[in-house]
């Protein structure tokens, strides 16, 4: 069969992309060389048909194809110019992105795309013939600038298969070998010592639930996540008017809303340096101290409120195949169900459980949220530039009522009673809006943003926003759980 497509090469991977509408499909090697020689089979031509690879389409059969834009693509009216991913640079932190200067035409010919409208009509409402806006399109659908496709017919607003770009997969983040002992297990002290900025930590390396809703947010009845956190635990019965202890503090946000809604001891306890100063200059009113998680410094049951958010996945974690000897003897000790292999143990998850049940009075109580599911195994997030595992939370329920402590898994979400409905900034389009900033040589946090509170360093075209249930700048607050726990009051 005819080859109207350019083949892109990835390592074993090609993509055979179509100069002519935009449109791509993706295959290994081998298949694509078993049917050049021995012939395309039904379900490989079936799939070429479907995506309009199959033909060279004439002008004509072009101008009755609809032009959609990539949802990726921004429009900056006032250059004018189009911002957009670079397909062929895709490191570890995303696509590299660039401004590519449109004339007058162009920006008309962009704008009138509506997804739904024929090549014809988008022509005649920019004011050029369809020839012209054919050939003025076709600078948009390249392997290295993939603004538009032509497509069949109308294509849904949000269609997700318009978030992908034709090149190579994103990289994975590189590891160091001190994040990991001699036995494979997670260890992330040093990596701790090394946070060099408190401030950007988590807009540029790590971004938590906590740090995305630290602004007000409509998903939070127009609270902060701290603020918000302290009413929903004092209405469970949390003792949120005396001292707090929170362990593994971020940026310090959550402790400078807390104490916004009324003075209170609060302690910090975290394993990095630098993040500790940044808490102090959050919190002046709160006092800091190094610690680990798995060793808190404080007395026995000396606790009454105890908070850690999103702490617990960078706690060591030991791979199922490791023959560690306290994993063994916890999981005998608290009749622990072994994970299955390839995944991985929550250790120190398992031994901050057993801390927080040392340090709690009688009649205090604990919050501890983390991304995991309640039985599921435990699975590495690779995307960050440190080994995150997430938690299985049964098995902390279960220390936890070993040790004599009352424990109850909710959602974060549930427990925050947060809007899932609200608006937040989609991560893509945080994606080009940051780099955007920093071609503007400035920053812009990653923060829920809503539509009445993204900041813009210029006018932009083409921003959208989703509800918390799809990706934003910070993670998935349904992927999120919170155990609480509580020792009974004394006699």
């Amino acid at each position: 069969m005819p080859e109207p497509w350019e083949v892109l090469r990835t390592g074993d991977r090609v993509t055979l992309f179509s100069p002519f509408t935009g449109r791509w499909t993706v295959m290994d090697a081998e298949t694509l060389d078993r049917a050049r020689s021995q012939g395309w089979s039904d379900g490989l031509r079936l799939r070429l048909q479907r995506l309009g690879l199959d033909q060279v389409p004439t002008d004509e059969e072009r101008g009755r194809l609809v032009p959609v834009r990539h949802r990726r693509a921004l429009l900056l009216p006032d250059r004018p110019a189009v911002w957009a991913p670079d397909p062929r640079e895709h490191g570890p932190g995303g696509h590299a992105w660039r401004a590519v200067p449109l004339d007058a035409e162009d920006l008309r010919l962009l704008t009138a795309i509506d997804g739904s409208a024929p090549v014809t009509k988008v022509a005649a409402k920019a004011g050029m013939t369809a020839a012209e806006a054919l050939r003025r399109l076709a600078r948009f659908h390249r392997p290295e600038l993939q603004v538009v496709q032509l497509r069949a017919g109308p294509t849904r607003q949000r269609d997700p298969s318009l978030l992908e770009l034709a090149g190579p997969p994103r990289a994975a983040n590189a590891r160091t070998v001190d994040q990991h002992d001699a036995q494979g297990a997670t260890t992330l002290a040093a990596w701790h010592h090394r946070i060099a900025s408190g401030e950007r930590h988590f807009d540029d390396v790590e971004t938590t639930v906590a740090h995305a809703l630290a602004l007000p947010h409509p998903a939070l009845g127009g609270f902060p996540y701290g603020a918000r956190l302290r009413g929903v635990l004092s209405e469970r019965g949390f003792a949120t008017e005396g001292p707090v202890v929170e362990v593994g503090c971020g940026d310090g946000e959550l402790a400078s809303a807390w104490l916004d809604a009324g003075p209170v001891p609060y302690l910090r306890v975290d394993l990095s340096p630098e993040l500790l100063c940044t808490q102090a200059r959050a919190a002046p009113a709160s006092r800091g101290v190094l610690g680990d998680a798995t060793r808190l410094p404080l007395r026995d049951a000396s606790v009454s409120l105890l908070l850690s958010n999103e702490v617990l996945a960078d706690l060591p974690a030991v791979p199922v195949s490791a023959d560690h000897d306290e994993v063994r003897a916890l999981r005998r000790s608290f009749g622990l169900a072994a994970n299955p292999p390839g995944s991985w143990e929550n250790l120190g998850a398992w031994q901050m459980v057993v801390e927080v049940a040392r340090v709690l009075a009688p009649g205090g109580r604990a919050m501890l949220s983390e991304f995991g599911e309640p039985d599921g195994p435990p699975e590495e997030a690779v995307q960050l530039d440190h080994p995150e595992v997430s938690i299985r939370f049964d098995h902390l329920v279960a220390i936890a009522t070993g040790l004599g402590l009352q424990a109850e898994l909710v959602r974060l979400d549930d427990l925050l009673g947060a809007d899932l409905d609200a608006p937040q900034l989609a991560r893509h389009s945080y994606e080009g809006l940051r780099a955007l900033f920093a071609a503007n040589g400035q920053h812009l946090a990653a923060r829920a943003w809503t539509p009445g509170s993204v900041p813009l360093p210029e006018a932009v075209e083409g921003l959208e926003f989703v509800p918390l249930t799809q990706p934003g700048p910070g993670p998935l607050v349904t992927r999120f759980h919170a155990l609480l726990l509580g020792r009974p009051a004394a006699g």
